[in-house]
């Protein structure tokens, strides 16, 4: 009879068992928030479908870098309403901060108490495409504001999640709650409930902010700008000839043409209008590769007139006679017609 063996466990493997045998769950949950710099505990999801038990969350091997703008009231104020936007603002910006997220705050770079000095189109300008850039834009409902509405109609145009912060039962604007896209509501009572529920929010929806930002870095190109330019150039058109024809600024023109198609975001009528005084169609200014893809389309369409074992033997040079044709063809048909 062979004599028992016993195999030694690595002591490291038994260091890890009986940690896992001496911890509490909740212990570890705690102190997983701890290392993902969260100080508020999250409370327990109000879900009949979540699972029994602390939620762990798997953090990513790294941060995807966000970034959030804060709309909220500034002109007009009073000195006591004045204090009250700062001081809810300098707790935001915490809460931002302590979930890795850059906050960004108009009241620092165009105040208009502080900062008179900044024009009306350069407060325009920096503050659209702060928030057609950003990933958030979280609203302090707290007193009515044109310019706060003006950004909020910014975010829901670039497609920008929003937050509304309000204190207690205060009734909110219906042009506010009724925007149709992606927006939370927090109501809360107290400052300490102003943290844990903006934490415990921010943390839900950093998966969706994230991938949403990686899409976007994505298509960061500059289609309409180069189109509209590339045109405005042919017809031998100044920008402040084309902004004349359309109704808009040369800056505005200008800011267009240099910036990515994300930031710039021209609305549909500015599109219409914009290819109307360059005598194109808006289907010319937004689709990339148009006259790439309209001869796809007319490759194919001659593929399904042209049996295959032809086709597949005729030379470059014998397609493209035969492609010719068939253009001529559809050519003289729209002059027949129209």
């Amino acid at each position: 009879m062979k004599p028992e063996t016993h195999t030694e466990v690595p002591s490291s493997r038994n260091a890890v068992r009986d940690h896992f045998d001496q911890s509490d769950p909740d212990q570890v949950v705690e102190r997983a928030q701890q290392l993902m710099l969260y100080s508020e505990p999250l409370s327990p999801v109000d879900d009949e479908y979540a699972a029994d038990g602390p939620a762990l969350v798997h953090p990513r091997d790294h941060q995807v870098p966000l970034r959030a703008y804060l709309a909220s009231a500034l002109t007009g104020l009073s000195e006591e309403k004045r204090n009250t936007i700062f001081a809810i603002s300098d707790r935001v910006n915490q809460i931002c901060l302590e979930t890795d997220i850059e906050l960004y705050e108009p009241r620092k770079k165009t105040d208009p108490v502080h900062n008179p000095g900044v024009s009306d189109a350069d407060v325009f300008k920096l503050d659209h495409d702060r928030v057609v850039t950003c990933d958030l834009v979280i609203h302090l409902c707290h007193y009515p504001s044109t310019g706060a509405g003006e950004e909020l109609g910014f975010a829901y145009a670039s497609l920008v999640p929003i937050v509304l912060l309000a204190p207690g039962n205060q009734r909110l604007s219906r042009m506010i709650t009724g925007i149709p896209s992606f927006k939370l509501e927090i109501r809360y009572e107290t400052p300490e409930d102003l943290n844990t529920l903006l934490a415990k929010r921010l943390l839900e929806i950093r998966p969706y902010l994230e991938e949403r930002r990686i899409t976007r870095e994505q298509h960061e190109v500059n289609i309409v700008g180069d189109r509209v330019r590339d045109l405005r150039l042919r017809a031998n058109l100044t920008r402040e000839e084309l902004a004349g024809r359309v109704g808009l600024t040369a800056e505005s023109i200008r800011h267009l043409e240099e910036n990515v198609d994300a930031t710039s975001n021209p609305p549909l009528t500015h599109l219409r209008a914009l290819a109307a005084a360059l005598k194109t169609t808006v289907a010319e200014l937004i689709v990339p590769d148009l006259n790439e893809y309209i001869l796809s389309q007319i490759q194919a369409s001659l593929y399904e007139r042209v049996p295959a074992r032809f086709y597949d033997r005729m030379t470059p040079r014998d397609r493209n006679t035969i492609m010719r044709r068939y253009l001529y063809r559809v050519l003289d048909s729209l002059e027949r017609k129209y």
